[in-house]
């Protein structure tokens, strides 16, 4: 089994250079049915779900291209939509810091012949982090489809562009 990522990445090394190979893309990308499902400014795109098809878990794909060599290099992220990452992230924060501040009390209590009842939030943070990982890994594994056909549209788009075979999606 894959190992899991909180946001799986991947890179296209490209013939063109950044400005050009993103021009290529854009015209590739006009006529085609997923056409609305993208947006694109400058070097950057960022391709979404159908909106029929669309959940609370979908994820997008960011996608970048900078300049690499004699050519570009186009770098994708699968990321869910910004809102949920953001709750995501403060939740994670929040349950880290719990964790930390609740060790750092309760090695203070214990070494000053107090009960360590700071350490409380260490049993509650890390359970914590562990149950938000694994709804990070659920929220992937419900989406897996959809990201391979983010992943499949992108693979169409820069077909014949490719210096070299495409990394492993990750």
């Amino acid at each position: 089994m894959p190992r899991r990522r909180i946001r799986p990445t991947f890179s296209v090394p490209l013939f063109p250079e950044p400005n050009e190979a993103m021009s290529i893309l854009r015209e590739r990308l006009q006529g085609t049915d997923y056409q609305e499902c993208t947006r694109s400014k400058g070097r950057c795109a960022y391709f979404f779900v159908d909106e029929e098809e669309r959940k609370f878990w979908s994820p997008h794909l960011s996608v970048q291209v900078e300049p690499e060599g004699e050519g570009s290099l186009l770098r994708g992220r699968f990321g869910p939509n910004p809102e949920l990452w953001t709750l995501y992230m403060f939740l994670y924060t929040a349950v880290g810091f719990l964790a930390t501040i609740g060790l750092m009390l309760g090695f203070v209590q214990w070494q000053s012949g107090m009960s360590p009842w700071g350490l409380w939030g260490v049993a509650i943070g890390v359970p914590g982090i562990l149950l938000l990982y694994g709804i990070s890994a659920t929220g992937q594994k419900l989406s897996a489809h959809q990201m391979e056909e983010l992943k499949d549209r992108i693979d169409g788009l820069v077909e014949g562009l490719e210096k070299e075979p495409q990394s492993p999606r990750t």
